[in-house]
């Protein structure tokens, strides 16, 4: 059977590697490399991004793939996370294994090490742009009974912007014994409004929401949310705890309010998926995420997220 054949759900030893040991036998190149993208970019076989035909492409030089109907040119890195990197793929895919199977994740520095990048700044680019993959398209909101809270997240103040430490938003389903999913997202201001307008995004409308302390509860009634103020919360201060703990361990607390979202978002990538049992999954689950998600400047890297273009998160 062809390992790369997708079926409806993806299985180990076919759709993703099942080990490291799997690893490397299947990406020994960069041709096995870009396989692999152009599985997962048209897993029914190439659609040219122009003219929307499906039809198998010609194949020219430098990996360019040309629609036989229109004559488009394009490459399975074009749109991609992967556009224009000099960095290769084998590098990158080794990374996303790395980062999406380590219990706890790694920094920047163990990436540097790991896999002899040369360079910190290579090590922390990569991550960052695969931290912008980790919040799956189109995901469903939080149902059932929700927890909601707000946490100073540990990291550096940002100088020039005149500010302290960010404060985060979280939303977790109360599950009863367990918890469930988390949503997790920077708030842009400390008013009431700011964390309504977070559950009202990731929280389907209708739900139960508690919480313990909130400035002011009328802005979630308003949205359709019923509300309860809770003595305490089940599961929620374990989460935060829990939050707190990997900011200072894996990264020692060096994440700048500029670039909390995307821990944010790594954190939430690896606690919705604490229970896997399958960690390749979890690879290629990333790599599904990463050619879909659009390319990435540097300076867009570095920058600091608007509060406007958070609302799509």
């Amino acid at each position: 059977m062809d390992p790369l054949a997708t079926p409806d759900w993806p299985v180990a030893g076919r759709d993703y590697p099942a080990d490291w040991a799997e690893f490397l036998e299947w990406f020994p190149d960069e041709a096995a490399c870009l396989r692999y993208l152009e599985r997962l970019s048209w897993p029914h076989g190439f659609l040219c991004p122009a003219c929307g035909r499906a039809r198998p492409p010609w194949r020219g030089s430098r990996q360019r793939l040309v629609c036989r109907g229109c004559g488009h040119q394009t490459t399975v890195t074009a749109g991609t996370l992967f556009q224009g990197t000099r960095t290769p793929l084998r590098q990158w895919f080794a990374a996303a294994w790395l980062v999406a199977t380590a219990e706890q994740g790694v920094s920047a520095r163990q990436l540097a090490r790991a896999l002899d990048l040369g360079s910190y700044e290579t090590a922390w680019t990569m991550l960052h742009r695969f931290r912008r993959a980790m919040v799956r398209s189109g995901r469903p909101r939080l149902e059932g009974r929700v927890e909601i809270g707000t946490v100073a997240a540990p990291g550096r103040p940002d100088p020039a912007a005149g500010t302290s430490p960010a404060t985060a938003a979280i939303a977790l389903e109360d599950r009863g014994d367990t918890a469930g999913r988390v949503r997790m997202q920077r708030l842009a201001s400390a008013e009431p409004g700011a964390l309504a307008a977070f559950v009202g995004r990731v929280v389907e409308p209708g739900t139960l929401v508690r919480a313990v302390r909130l400035e002011a509860w009328y802005p979630l009634a308003e949205l359709g949310f019923m509300t309860e103020r809770a003595p305490r919360l089940t599961h929620l201060p374990a989460v935060e705890r829990s939050l707190a703990g990997w900011l200072r361990g894996t990264h020692q607390g060096a994440t700048s309010p500029a670039q909390l979202d995307w821990y944010l978002d790594e954190f939430t990538f690896r606690f919705n998926r604490r229970t896997s049992t399958h960690r390749g999954l979890l690879f290629y689950r990333l790599l599904e995420e990463a050619v879909v998600t659009p390319p990435l400047p540097y300076h867009r890297v570095v920058g600091t997220p608007e509060p406007g273009a958070l609302s799509g998160r």
